[in-house]
């Protein structure tokens, strides 16, 4: 009898013991959760802070790549666009011409409506994406008010009567600096959001492939595709490369402007215009018609020099070719890859695939800034 009885109370106080253990674990979890939920919110507002001083915020914000937008610049907009959004502020992503093939293949499967194209900046609250250089953005951006800058490559030229967030890291895509912005307010972007910041990333590092790739981009990567349900990365990419080397219904002159910055050193103004290709053979075709066209694009475009540079960058294929319109462009490109490139056939061969950012827009620059200025 005793025995039962001592059995019962330990039944009694071991389910009393789970029941206060449960209530504890709980009662933990939302104490941290509140402590989490009242840290995130002031995180919030401190940030917010920043924004104080710039202009009127209670006025629409358009987020804004550059010209001939690639796909970093077009899932940059979307991501920067959406946070903002999260922050209590009306803002929305826009364009300053067609998107290109690869970006089209990565917003439908996203979801995503092309957005709007912004004709002038003038008055407007503007942030600008993925570029921070005057010849490559929105038209009456002297007039309009820089809200931030999100951007991954060197300062340009743009200029603002008023310090705007200005936010610059050497990464591999502009979509990694916009995704760490969110870990600085403690948000994060919805899955159609998430999916095209995540092909920013793919496409600006080729998956990951490309020497421009850091840590951040791959954790960035993860992530996005996580909160994306990309469950293939490589299927995913895939598909986006079999449309950037497509040009599908595009002519010579819509293949050379897809992907094209403009850029200014010294008294020169130049124009660097990527273009990729699956492999050697597909290179040489390309590089005969843009070519052709090159002379009466130059010439529309009002620059002094003009480059191209045509890339593969996939499985065990890696190359970069450099070309010009004329032979004053021709000796920059002699004296800044003499020492690193093959030259045939009119082409400056590299052996491995480079980036514009950091293989070829800098020596180019370099260049032409040694050169004696009237």
């Amino acid at each position: 009898m005793k025995e039962n009885m001592n059995r019962k109370l330990i039944i009694i106080f071991a389910a009393i013991a789970v029941v206060v253990g449960i209530g504890c674990f709980f009662a933990g979890k939302l104490i941290a959760d509140n402590k989490y939920k009242a840290e995130r919110d002031y995180n919030i507002e401190l940030m917010k802070s920043e924004f104080m001083n710039i202009a009127d915020m209670s006025e629409p914000i358009y987020v804004t790549g550059h010209r001939s937008p690639d796909m970093d610049t077009i899932g940059s907009a979307f991501g920067y666009a959406y946070l903002l959004n999260q922050l209590g502020y009306n803002a929305k992503p826009v364009i300053l011409s067609d998107i290109n093939n690869e970006t089209k293949c990565v917003l439908e499967k996203a979801g995503l409506a092309t957005p709007e194209l912004l004709p002038d900046a003038s008055g407007l609250n503007i942030v600008l994406v993925d570029h921070s250089e005057l010849s490559q953005s929105a038209e009456g951006l002297t007039n309009a008010h820089v809200v931030a800058v999100i951007d991954h490559h060197a300062v340009g030229t743009v200029t603002t009567s008023t310090a705007p967030v200005y936010v610059s890291k050497p990464l591999g895509s502009a979509a990694t600096v916009v995704w760490m912005r969110y870990r600085d307010f403690g948000l994060k972007p919805d899955a159609p959001t998430a999916m095209a910041m995540a092909g920013s990333i793919m496409s600006d590092t080729k998956n990951l492939l490309a020497d421009t790739s850091t840590y951040a981009d791959k954790e960035a990567l993860d992530d996005l595709c996580k909160i994306a349900g990309i469950t293939d990365r490589d299927a995913f990419y895939q598909d986006m490369f079999t449309a950037s080397i497509s040009y599908e219904g595009m002519s010579d002159e819509d293949i050379y402007f897809c992907d094209y910055k403009e850029y200014e050193s010294g008294n020169t103004t130049y124009s660097i215009a990527c273009i990729n290709a699956y492999d050697e053979e597909k290179a040489a075709d390309l590089t005969a018609r843009i070519k052709e066209i090159m002379p009466a694009a130059k010439t529309k475009a009002g620059v002094d020099m003009a480059f191209v540079m045509i890339t593969a960058l996939h499985d065990d294929v890696s190359f970069t070719w450099l070309f010009t319109a004329d032979e004053v462009s021709d000796a920059v490109l002699a004296e800044g890859f003499e020492n690193t490139a093959v030259f045939e056939d009119g082409v400056y061969k590299l052996p491995e695939a480079v980036s514009r950012k950091s293989g070829v827009a800098p020596i180019i620059k370099d260049v032409l800034e040694s050169y004696p200025q009237e």
